[in-house]
């Protein structure tokens, strides 16, 4: 059986409806709101234009055509919007360039619904069979309707430049995809450009079916997650393994608390298997993890304890709202790491620090006075090994000063910018102070600051006295070379410290390059280790490079700041010290 013009343009609108309807149950993807329009605007067309076909009476089909052309305007502004959704720039769409857009269809529909008193848009009457019982309206178009198809042209030329744009810049198949948007906007625009000239030989307008069969491909490859889904397949599969295998315990409850999702790894909380818990109400099955959950819209972040397996466990507790369209929260997604054994760490860390701070320095005191005491009554041989004792306590109360210092320092500090070459010149000063017979040059670029804090002039102080510390036992005098130069090619300073003494061993550099120690390979020391530490809280990093010179090169590179006020941190660092 072979169809009329009219049952196909008939059916082809209540297809597109359909299909539009289809697209706008999944208007949360980008483009498919604006691609929904689209087709519902074909659809109607269509519909229209099928009217068109079955009535008599030259008025009525003047005001169906009149409806035609205000429903053609709709479709260049939603495939623009369209393709802008798609290639990621919905932030284009501002309020005054969308009323930008919309100022010359606004103007040719109200020129279209007020043609019988200018005749600006068509003029005359003239009718023509589709078929042997289709009659349809032939209007002589006037200039106004070739600036209108001029205005669409541009459009759709944007939308294409703007595709094109992304073609060049994206990977095979994402080129697809926007080459399937380019071909299904241009196949019927090329066929209405060509009707309207006349050029196609019939009087039936496949315009309106041309839209609907591009807007019914574009939908097609929206519902299957080809096209404006800006993710492909592949990442849909690639998240979903991460939500399965992933050690973090992630579970998703919905605006009533129910849990409608969870990986394995969260199933040890309820001790059971993943389907005994979808849809079970997460405050009955744990109360205390129901009480993070916050109330729509709002996230939140808290620590936790819960009992698992016999033992309580610690974890670090996330709960994120989800959204679907136009912000409407449907639930939240709560994630759970595990920190048990970063808090005994920590604790851990927190004892041995009071140890260090507090009491072995203490009680290194009490060992000192002792010492001295006895020193004062004993031999000439006793003295020498109560000699040593004392200088040994005073290492040791020496190394837990440091470190309380650097503990401090880091704990409180807020970075600020720093002159380099004032604080350089402030450590070299105090250094000279201590060791007049030490030979100790500076050289600092002009105008280098640094982002740091009282840490900053810890760290170049440890550098200088360990330099002065391990001087080469044949020279005639110690020296140390102090060198800061802004870095090559980065945005960043480098402080280089150089001194003439023996070197340090490859197995100690390899130490603190790898941030671990083991029984068979150690440092001998704190003090590089603290600057190393330093300097990574602040985003630089130590290095050690290797010179033709004898002796031993530490190079920091220091994050460089805005120049700001001259600050008195190198005077309260001096204070602190005096303390």
């Amino acid at each position: 059986m072979v169809l009329s013009p009219l049952t196909v343009v008939l059916l082809s609108g209540v297809v597109g409806m359909g299909v539009a309807f289809l697209v706008w149950l999944h208007r949360d993807r980008p483009g498919a709101g604006p691609l929904a329009v689209f087709v519902v605007a074909a659809s109607l067309w269509a519909v229209t234009y099928g009217i068109e076909l079955a009535v008599p009476g030259l008025s009525t089909m003047e005001r169906l055509v009149q409806i035609q052309l205000t429903l053609s305007v709709i479709i260049p502004v939603a495939w623009l919007v369209t393709v802008i959704e798609y290639a990621g720039y919905p932030h284009w769409l501002t309020q005054r360039r969308t009323a930008l857009l919309l100022v010359e269809p606004a103007v040719f529909v109200t020129l279209v619904w007020s043609n019988h008193a200018h005749e600006l848009i068509w003029s005359g009457r003239e009718t023509q069979f589709v078929s042997a019982s289709s009659v349809t309206l032939v209007p002589g178009f006037e200039v106004i309707y070739w600036g209108h198809m001029s205005y669409i042209l541009l459009l759709i030329l944007a939308g294409g430049v703007l595709l094109l744009r992304m073609l060049f810049r994206s990977n095979q198949a994402f080129q697809s995809q926007g080459l399937a948007l380019l071909l299904a906007i241009t196949v019927p625009t090329v066929i209405q450009t060509l009707f309207v000239l006349g050029v196609l030989p019939t009087a039936f307008d496949p315009t309106s079916l041309g839209y609907v069969a591009s807007g019914a491909v574009l939908s097609v490859a929206i519902l299957r997650g080809q096209l404006l889904d800006v993710a492909p397949v592949t990442r849909e599969l690639g998240r979903e393994a991460i939500f399965t295998e992933m050690d973090d315990m992630v579970i998703i409850v919905d605006d009533e608390r129910r849990i409608v999702d969870i990986n394995a790894a969260a199933t040890a909380l309820f001790d059971g298997d993943q389907n005994a818990v979808l849809g079970r109400s997460l405050p009955q099955m744990s109360p205390t993890l129901a009480e993070t959950v916050p109330g729509p819209g709002e996230q939140t972040q808290t620590e936790m304890a819960l009992d698992r397996g016999g033992s309580v466990r610690y974890y670090d507790v996330r709960v994120l709202p989800l959204y679907r369209a136009y912000g409407v929260v449907s639930g939240h997604l709560i994630s759970l790491r595990d920190i048990t054994d970063r808090r005994q760490r920590e604790q851990r860390l927190d004892v041995l620090n009071r140890l260090l701070r507090h009491d072995i320095r203490n009680e290194m005191n009490v060992v000192k006075g002792n010492a001295d005491l006895l020193r004062d009554t004993a031999d000439t041989d006793e003295r020498e090994r109560l000699d040593r004792i004392i200088s040994t306590v005073d290492d040791i109360v020496d190394r837990s000063n440091k470190i309380g210092r650097v503990t401090e320092a880091l704990e409180t500090e807020q970075h600020s910018p720093t002159a380099l070459g004032q604080l350089l010149e402030s450590v070299v000063s105090d250094a000279k102070g201590r060791h007049p017979d030490v030979a100790i040059t500076l050289t600092c670029e002009d105008d280098i600051w640094i982002r740091g804090g009282p840490s900053v002039r810890i760290a170049l102080e440890e550098l200088v006295e360990n330099a002065v510390e391990h001087q080469a036992t044949d020279a005639d005098r110690v020296a140390v070379e102090i060198t800061a130069t802004r870095a090559d090619g980065t945005p960043g300073a480098r402080v280089a410290v150089h001194d003439n003494g023996p070197g340090i061993t490859d197995h100690e550099r390899e130490v603190i390059r790898s941030g671990t120690e083991t029984p068979l390979k150690h440092g001998s020391g704190v003090g590089l280790w603290l600057v190393n530490w330093i300097v990574r809280n602040l985003g630089g990093r130590m290095s050690f490079p290797d010179t033709d010179d004898s002796g031993t090169t530490v190079e920091l590179q220091l994050p460089t700041a805005e120049p700001g006020h001259a600050t008195d941190e190198p005077a309260a660092a001096r204070r602190e010290n005096a303390d």
